[in-house]
């Protein structure tokens, strides 16, 4: 992607579901190679944000461009060769339960390149082995912990080599150490790889270990209340729920 521009502008951003709106006119960028961490308490819309990033759900209003081009406004064929480009965790990790994680992992590359068996066992033995997981190929979902599906689930999202890894909620679920190892490993692969990587989470630990900056949604406004550095925004910030949040406190009505 062209450093000179964003690698993400998401630009007045509307969404609603029947009647509900549940985001209004967003507007934020990311910057290439850095790590962006959307924040906010439950059913403030980062979720929402997240799907409609990805393509997803298509907006009411407003869209999103990936370096300058406008993801919304371009034909499908030429959309869908762009969003190959992107790696995807979800909560859960989504591995397919019939499938060994070494079958898994090499899943989009079956379904996406013309590579040989050969080839793809090998990608599917390196990027097992980025997340410490290269013993683990022949197991199934069932067979592994909530971390190591985590762990799977980013080796799969990573096979293609995406320009853009996207998070949703990746602690969710993991105990204390599990949940540092996986931030370590997000910040290994942004560092070694340089890839922008967007992480949707209201866990405080990892915002701190892992945000470059951040964006904070609320559910009352639609919108961003808040915007920088995950320091700042817990030290400088004047909105009540915006030090609610940073400062883990009750909010006085």
């Amino acid at each position: 992607m062209d450093n000179l521009k964003p690698a993400i502008e998401v630009f007045d951003l509307s969404v609603s579901y029947r009647e509900t709106e549940v985001l209004k006119e967003v507007t934020f960028q990311v910057l290439p190679g850095e790590i962006f961490v959307v924040l906010g308490e439950s059913g403030c819309g980062k979720t929402t944000l997240l799907r409609h990033m990805i393509g997803l759900r298509e907006p009411q209003g407003g869209t999103v461009f990936f370096a300058g081009e406008n993801f919304y406004r371009m034909k499908w064929k030429k959309r869908e060769k762009l969003m190959k480009k992107f790696g995807v965790l979800f909560q859960s990790g989504a591995l397919l339960g019939s499938l060994t994680l070494g079958e898994n992992v090499a899943l989009p590359l079956v379904e996406n390149t013309k590579l040989s068996k050969k080839m793809i066992f090998e990608i599917v033995r390196l990027k097992l082995s980025l997340v410490g997981l290269e013993d683990k190929a022949h197991l199934y979902p069932a067979e592994l912990s909530g971390g190591m599906k985590k762990r799977g689930g980013l080796a799969r999202a990573m096979v293609l080599d995406p320009q853009i890894l996207f998070f949703d909620e990746p602690s969710a679920g993991l105990d204390p150490v599990t949940q540092v190892e996986l931030d370590e490993l997000i910040l290994n692969i942004n560092g070694n790889l340089g890839t922008t990587i967007v992480v949707v989470t209201h866990e405080l630990q990892s915002i701190f270990k892992i945000a470059g900056r951040c964006i904070m949604l609320d559910s009352e406004s639609k919108g961003i209340i808040a915007e920088g550095k995950p320091e700042e925004l817990r030290d400088t910030a004047e909105h009540p729920r915006v030090k609610a949040f940073f400062r883990r406190e009750k909010i006085n009505h």
